[in-house]
């Protein structure tokens, strides 16, 4: 195997496994190999009819998911050259880039709240409606070893990146390198990829690597930690590409439950005492743990940056395998790697096979297959890289054990020179206030006094009120005194400003100290939170302020508020509900939910297990004996269009218009009884849970029960918290159970429709299968929306052409929709 392209042509063997399972916090796609192989083939087609042609640039700006790989692919195999970009860039640095390469198309998301106005653009989530009518290309363009494949912008936590030149050569050695280095993947397993896509850590370990082998790809849609969890609970996950911040992020959510449960104690005496035990005695001892991460969770590896000791034991102490490795993109990038039988902390492993590796003045230097040919159009930079005898310069420092295992001691660049001509490493510091309570993180950067360099902590705390200066006073206490902290500064946001694999961007960091403080609207500015909250609302960042209510003074919608989520969730990594965000919630309110990221409560009143073959049995055989009867005692049924009925093909979304509680039971029997036990029914959730009290509480929860079991219904909110709802009609849309809804959120009072809802749109978005327009007649006559009695009378439904929405925008499926009931 030589090339990208030798890979690629290994795809269509493996027919039917799973290669991708996107979880797209509503739906789980499955992509097989063979499919995915016919869509990168006409991935291939779409960009020739774009004009791309070999050697063409192609920017990718999108977070990971199958239509990412499908993507990738059809760039490599038209022969031009992939250009990821970090989804979480802003579009300043993603124009940047666009332009240094000349891209010819750029390939981006909508779920970006920025994106690039180009004419040519493509939208990912768009391309499995754009890839079905394009032919395939007939095969994949040629390539050679040398030929660039992508460019890799590095991330610029130094604030100077570059375009890193990766060739097929480079790519395939690094791959062959690491299957030999870490022979553990075999197909059949399931990978979790948590990193983007546009770095080379996750690239090459979690895209290329279980490709190669076979194995299945798993992409949650964010990287909170309910989702991350949630994902290896359900997927049988064998092995995670971590970095260290991710690993502790799952360290806190693991220790915060044991907290609750009051087991926190125990749980350390038993890592004390695990530790000195065989693996398979400690996976057998931490068994309730081992069952939150999926029968077969293996491994974590983590590199990206330097893995604290007290994480690594955390999880080493249960049985998990932890391999530490360290590369670079320019690397391809993995050059050491912790082995199968042996891991050491604080070590990144022995150079992989094919890796030369020395030191020399404590900076490592590499040489092989591997190692890049230079960066894009930057001939100085690229001279720079490499010494004369071709050995490229890391930039980071290290030293080699007795057994040739490599361990990092920071980055020459972070490395801090005090005035007393002491090396301070900032990656040891930073370590030891981690761990100190009352920091939620920390930042140890030099600042120049002029004559040496400061060693300078930044803190942001927890809120448990701890003083900064007391925090300094018990880190330095461990510390020799030489390398202690001598100044700090509180960071006001909730989060240091990251590359996507959560390494802190120190440059920006000591650039952000440099300015000293700021006036306000430079300080609005640099407000993540506010920017995110003006762009979802559209009102102008400087004009929020702390106090403002989202929903009163910023006009935020219910549809806002998902959006709002989405990005919140994407930014900062934490479990949040649109449930939280009501009329009273202030910006205040909700930047206190994001920096103490309190655990969500949900009041969970879906019942999916309604659905099962005993309880459709079980409804069937009341309805034969109770509903029918009564429902024919009153109402005589007149259907029209069931002939539309015979095109379904899967599940679909029933939308009808509504008149009377009668509308339910009509639709349902109107059903053939094959789809009719496959159809459960959206309910106004404030009906049976609004804040009730006594006797009619008890009542409209007990109304609930008997409906949600003999009437299949399910709670649809209409203030706020839809996003539950969202995620349980996609479980039942991949369970393959249809969904009857009527949008306009309450009884038609005259006859005359009310509008829809734009939740509609967003429903019929997200789950992506057809609309069914019903039309019901007659309902509002037999039981009159005041009537405590029906009384006899004529019902009609008629049934429309199924309608598949493809690139519209969820007002115009919501008006299309509309439209179509009332032609009924």
């Amino acid at each position: 195997m030589q090339t990208l392209i030798d890979l690629f042509n290994t795809f269509e063997t493996l027919g039917d496994k799973t290669a991708f399972v996107n979880r797209t916090g509503v739906r789980r796609l499955v992509v097989s190999y063979r499919e995915f192989h016919g869509l990168a083939l006409k991935m291939a087609s779409l960009l020739a009819q774009r004009g791309v042609e070999a050697g063409d640039r192609v920017l990718i700006w999108g977070p990971n998911s199958s239509w990412w790989a499908i993507a990738y692919w059809g760039i490599i195999i038209r022969g031009a050259i992939a250009v990821p970009v970090d989804f979480m860039s802003d579009q300043a640095r993603a124009d940047s880039i666009r332009n240094l390469t000349r891209a010819k198309t750029v390939l981006q998301s909508r779920f970006k709240p920025e994106r690039m106005t180009v004419a040519d653009s493509i939208l990912l989530e768009d391309l499995q409606y754009l890839l079905e009518d394009v032919q395939p290309a007939s095969g994949p363009a040629p390539a050679a070893p040398e030929d660039t494949a992508q460019l890799i912008y590095t991330s610029g936590t130094t604030g100077n990146p570059k375009g890193v030149i990766l060739t097929h050569r480079n790519l395939i050695a690094n791959l062959t390198q690491i299957n030999r280095a870490v022979p553990i993947i075999t197909p059949g397993f399931n990978f979790l990829s948590l990193l983007p896509l546009s770095h080379m850590f996750e690239q090459m370990g979690g895209f290329f690597t279980p490709l190669y082998r076979g194995a299945a790809i798993v992409y949650p849609r964010t990287l909170k930690p309910s989702a991350i969890m949630e994902a290896l609970g359900e997927e049988d996950i064998y092995i995670i590409m971590s970095v260290p911040r991710l690993m502790q992020l799952l360290k806190t959510t693991i220790e915060r439950e044991l907290d609750e449960k009051h087991l926190s104690g125990l749980f350390r005496w038993m890592t004390r005492f695990a530790a000195r035990l065989p693996k398979e005695m400690r996976r057998s001892l931490f068994l309730p743990v081992q069952r939150k991460f999926g029968p077969n969770f293996t491994a974590f590896v983590s590199g990206g940056a330097p893995l604290d000791q007290e994480v690594f034991n955390f999880w080493s102490s249960m049985g998990f395998t932890v391999l530490e490795g360290y590369g670079l993109t320019e690397t391809s990038p993995v050059l050491c790697v912790n082995t199968i039988d042996r891991q050491v902390a604080g070590s990144v492993g022995p150079p992989m096979p094919g890796v030369q590796l020395k030191i020399e003045n404590k900076e490592i230097l590499v040489r092989g297959d591997n190692v890049f040919p230079g960066y894009y159009e930057n001939e100085q930079a690229s001279r720079d890289a490499f010494t004369s005898e071709g050995w490229f310069r890391t930039g980071d420092l290290g030293e080699l054990d007795s057994d040739g295992w490599l361990a990092i001691k920071g980055r020459e660049k972070d490395l801090i020179v005090t005035g007393s001509g002491i090396n301070v490493y900032p990656d040891e510091l930073e370590a030891v206030l981690n761990r100190v309570a009352g920091v939620k993180e920390s930042c140890v950067i030099g600042l120049d006094k002029g004559g040496g360099e400061e060693v300078h902590a930044v803190l942001i705390l927890d809120g448990s009120g701890k003083a900064p200066d007391e925090i300094i006073s018990q880190a330095n206490s461990s510390l020799d005194a030489l390398h202690r902290i001598t100044g700090f500064t509180l960071w006001n946001e909730p989060e240091f400003p990251k590359t996507t694999t959560l390494k802190i961007k120190k440059f920006t960091v000591k650039e952000e100290l440099k300015k000293g403080p700021a006036a306000d609207d430079s300080s609005v500015n640099r407000d993540s939170l506010l920017n995110l909250i003006a762009r979802v609302t559209g009102v102008s960042a400087a004009g929020i302020r702390e106090e403002s209510l989202l929903v009163t003074d910023l006009g935020l919608t219910s549809i806002d508020r998902l959006e709002l989520v989405s990005f919140l969730e994407q930014e900062y990594r934490l479990d949040i509900d649109d449930s939280q965000i009501g009329p009273q919630t202030k910006v205040s309110d909700l930047r206190q939910i994001i920096t103490k990221r309190e655990k969500l409560t949900r009041h969970d009143h879906f019942r999916f297990w309604t659905n099962n073959n005993f309880f459709s049995g079980v409804r069937r055989a009341w309805d034969t004996v109770f509903h029918t009867p009564l429902f024919r005692r009153f109402a005589t049924l007149e259907l029209h269009g069931t002939g539309n009925l015979e095109k379904l093909a899967g599940p679909v979304i029933f939308v009808a218009n509504h008149l009377s509680y009668l509308d339910q039971p009509a639709v349902m029997f109107a059903l053939p009884p094959e789809i009719r036990y496959r159809t459960a029914s959206a309910a106004w959730e404030e009906f049976f849970f609004n804040d009730y009290h006594g006797l009619e509480r008890i009542l409209r929860r007990l109304s609930y029960e008997y409906a949600s079991v003999l009437f299949n219904l399910f709670p649809l909110p209409q203030s706020q918290g839809f996003g539950g709802s969202l995620k349980f009609m996609g479980r039942l849309t991949d369970a393959g159970v249809n969904i009857l809804i009527f949008p306009e959120g309450g009884h038609a009072r005259d006859g005359k429709m009310q509008p829809f809802q734009l939740g509609l749109g967003i429903m019929v978005k997200e789950l992506g299968i057809p609309v069914v327009p019903i039309r019901i007649g007659g309902t509002d006559q037999v039981l009159p929306h005041e009537a405590s009695f029906p009384k006899q009378g004529k019902v009609t439904v008629t049934f429309g052409e199924p309608l598949r929405f493809r690139f519209e925008e969820p007002a115009e499926i919501v008006e299309q929709t509309r439209l179509a009931v009332e032609r009924l």
